[in-house]
C-alpha cells in the first residue's frame, strides 16, 4: 500500500514539474530576452544577460509610443471593470437570493452567453458597434468587452451570493433593512472572494484581450497595449529584443494584480461549486 501511495506521489509531482515548466518557460524566455540582444536571444535562449540593462523596455517604451497604450488599457479596463462590477454583482445576487418568475430561464440565458465564443460573434458586434457609432471609440470598446465579459461574471457572482445563506438577507429584511440596503451592507461584504475573483477575471480578460481592439481600433493612438505590442512586432520585426521588452511591459500588471489576489481569485472561483 505504502509502495503504491509512493508511486502516485512520484507520479503526481512528475506531472505538477512538468506542467510547470511548460507553463513557465515562456514567461522566462521572454523576461530573459526582455534584457537580450538578438545575437544572445538566438544563441542561448534560456542564459542569463550578459548584461542587464534596460536599454530594450526603455527603446520599447519611447520607440512604440507605449505610453500611449498603456493609457489606453488601464482607462479601457478600468471602466469595463466598473461597468461589469455595477452590472455583475446586484444580477448575480438577484439569481441567487430572489425568487421571481423567470429567474432560471434567465440564469440559462447568461449560461448560452459563455457557451459562444466570441469569434463566431465578432463580425455582428462590428455592424452593431458601427451602428451606434462606436468603432475606434475607447467608449465603445468599453462597453463591449464589459458586455462579453458579463456572461461568465454574471454566472460566478450567483455562485458567491449562493454560498450567503438566504436566513442572513431574510433576518436583515425582519430588522427593518431594505433590499438594497442588505444587499450593499451585508450580502456583498460577504461575498468578497467572489468581487475579487470578479474584478480580477475581468482585469485579465479586458487587459489581455487582442481580437478586439483588433475589430474595433483602426487609430494608432487609440491601441491598446496588446493591440500596440502587435503592431510594434510588425514594425520591428528583426529587433526581437524591443519585442520583448514590450511583451514585458504588457505583462507586469498582470502579473502584479494576480499575485496580490491569487489567494482570493482562487477562493472565488471555488465558490458555489458545489451548487
Amino acid at each position: 500500500m505504502k509502495k503504491s501511495k509512493s508511486l502516485s506521489q512520484l507520479v503526481l509531482w512528475i506531472t505538477l514539474l512538468v506542467g510547470l515548466f511548460l507553463v513557465a518557460s515562456p514567461i522566462l524566455w521572454v523576461v530573459l530576452g526582455a534584457f537580450k540582444t538578438n545575437t544572445e536571444i538566438f544563441g542561448s535562449p534560456f542564459a542569463l544577460p550578459q548584461s542587464w540593462k534596460l536599454d530594450n523596455i526603455i527603446t520599447a517604451w519611447n520607440l512604440g509610443n507605449f505610453k500611449t497604450y498603456l493609457v489606453n488599457s488601464i482607462l479601457i479596463t478600468a471602466g469595463g471593470m466598473l461597468i461589469v462590477f455595477l452590472v455583475a454583482c446586484p444580477a448575480g445576487y438577484a439569481l441567487a437570493q430572489l425568487k421571481f418568475k423567470g429567474s432560471k430561464l434567465m440564469f440559462y440565458f447568461f449560461l448560452l452567453g459563455i457557451a459562444i465564443p466570441i469569434q463566431s460573434i465578432i463580425i455582428p458586434v462590428f455592424y452593431q458597434a458601427k451602428s451606434f457609432g462606436l468603432i475606434n471609440t475607447l467608449t465603445g470598446i468599453t462597453i463591449i468587452s464589459a458586455a462579453l465579459s458579463l456572461p461568465f461574471c454574471v454566472f460566478l457572482m450567483r455562485n458567491s451570493f449562493k454560498d450567503v445563506p438566504s436566513e442572513i438577507r431574510e433576518a436583515a429584511v425582519v430588522d427593518g433593512a431594505g433590499e438594497w440596503k442588505s444587499y450593499f451592507m451585508i450580502m456583498l461584504p460577504m461575498a468578497k472572494p467572489g468581487v475579487v475573483t470578479l474584478m480580477v477575471y475581468t482585469f485579465m480578460h479586458i487587459w489581455n484581450d487582442f481580437l478586439l481592439p483588433l475589430v474595433l481600433l483602426v487609430s494608432s493612438d487609440k491601441y491598446t497595449l496588446a493591440l500596440g505590442l502587435y503592431s510594434f512586432n510588425q514594425e520591428n520585426v528583426t529587433e526581437y529584443g524591443y519585442i520583448f521588452g514590450g511583451t514585458l511591459i504588457s505583462m507586469i500588471p498582470s502579473l502584479i494584480i494576480y499575485m496580490i489576489f491569487q489567494r482570493q481569485f482562487i477562493s472565488g472561483m471555488a465558490a458555489g461549486s458545489n451548487k
